[in-house]
C-alpha cells in the first residue's frame, strides 16, 4: 500500500515571486505542490520566459523552503485539431523537457485536450488520431533526457476512458508514459453511482503507472457541474483511495487542487481521512 505526501496545485496560492509562494505553501502544511511556470511564477507569460536564470532560482526555491515539487504543470494542447496550433503546443511542451530535468522533478503532467474543441465533422478516432502523434513528437526527447510524461485522463477529453487510456498507452508503448489520477476528472456523469468499479478498473488496468493523484470536490446542479468544496463532493474518495491499496508505489503524492489557503487546515484534516486510513 502507498504512502501519500499532500500537496496542492502551486498557482492556488497565486503567482508571485517562487520562493514567497513555495514558503507559504510549506508553512501551511503543505509538502509537496505541482508548479505550473506561466501560472505561478512572475515574469514568466510564455514557456520561452522560462530561462536558466528563472529554473536556477526555482531550484534555490526548493532547497531553501524546503519543498517538493512533484509535477511540472506544463499546459498544452495535446489533442487540438489545428494542426499548426498543435506543433506549437508540442513544440511549447518538449522545450520544457530539459527543465524537468534539471530541477529533477519526478514528472511532466498535461490533459489531452476536451473533446467540446473538435471542428464540426471531426470523429473521436480523428482525435486519438492527432493526439497519438503528438505523443510520439514528444516521447523520444523525453526518453533521451529521462523524464517521465504523466498524463490525465479526462471524462470529456481525448483520453476519456479507463479503456481509451489504456489504449493510448499500449499504442506508444514508452517507459516514459504515465498518468496522473484525478478520481473527479475521470467520473462522468454516468459513473456517479458505481464510482467503487470505475476506479477498481482504473487501478487494475493502469493503477501501477500513477505519478501523482488530484483531489478535487465537483458537484451537479441545475446548471451541470461545478467545482465545490471536499465536504460537499460527490467523489467516493474512499472508494478511490481503497482501489489504490495494491498499488506498489511506495509514495504518490495527492496534490488538492483549486485549493484556498484559509482552509488549508481543514481540507488536510479532510484528506487524511483517506490517505492515512
Amino acid at each position: 500500500m502507498p504512502k501519500y505526501a499532500l500537496g496542492i496545485r502551486g498557482h492556488d496560492y497565486g503567482k508571485g515571486k517562487v520562493k514567497d509562494v513555495f514558503s507559504h505553501i510549506r508553512q501551511d502544511g503543505w509538502t509537496c505542490t505541482q508548479l505550473a511556470f506561466k501560472k505561478l511564477v512572475d515574469g514568466v507569460k510564455d514557456y520561452q520566459d522560462v530561462t536558466p536564470e528563472v529554473v536556477k532560482e526555482v531550484e534555490a526555491a526548493i532547497k531553501e523552503v524546503p519543498l517538493d515539487v512533484a509535477v511540472l504543470g506544463t499546459y498544452v494542447e495535446l489533442g487540438i485539431m489545428d494542426d499548426a496550433k498543435r506543433q506549437k503546443e508540442v513544440s511549447d511542451f518538449i522545450s520544457q523537457i530539459a527543465v524537468c530535468k534539471a530541477l529533477n522533478i519526478p514528472c511532466m503532467g498535461s490533459e489531452t485536450t476536451d473533446l467540446s474543441r473538435m471542428p464540426s465533422g471531426a470523429t473521436y478516432q480523428d482525435a486519438v488520431k492527432v493526439l497519438l502523434n503528438s505523443i510520439e513528437m514528444i516521447m523520444p526527447e523525453a526518453e533521451r533526457q529521462g523524464v517521465i510524461v504523466a498524463l490525465e485522463p479526462v471524462w470529456s477529453h481525448t483520453m476519456n476512458t479507463v479503456e481509451n487510456t489504456r489504449m493510448i498507452l499500449d499504442s506508444i508503448q514508452s517507459p516514459n508514459l504515465k498518468i496522473i489520477f484525478d478520481p473527479a476528472n475521470l467520473m462522468g456523469p454516468e459513473w456517479v453511482e458505481k464510482q467503487d468499479v470505475l476506479y477498481g478498473r482504473a487501478m487494475e488496468s493502469w493503477g501501477d503507472l500513477i505519478m501523482a493523484v488530484h483531489f478535487k470536490g465537483v458537484c451537479y446542479d441545475e446548471t451541470g457541474r461545478r467545482p465545490c468544496r471536499l465536504e460537499e463532493s460527490i467523489v467516493d474518495y474512499g472508494a478511490a483511495f481503497d482501489a489504490m491499496k495494491g498499488l506498489p508505489q511506495e509514495v504518490i503524492p495527492v496534490l488538492r487542487e483549486e485549493a484556498v489557503p484559509m482552509i488549508a487546515k481543514q481540507d488536510q484534516a479532510f484528506m487524511k481521512r483517506f490517505t492515512e486510513r
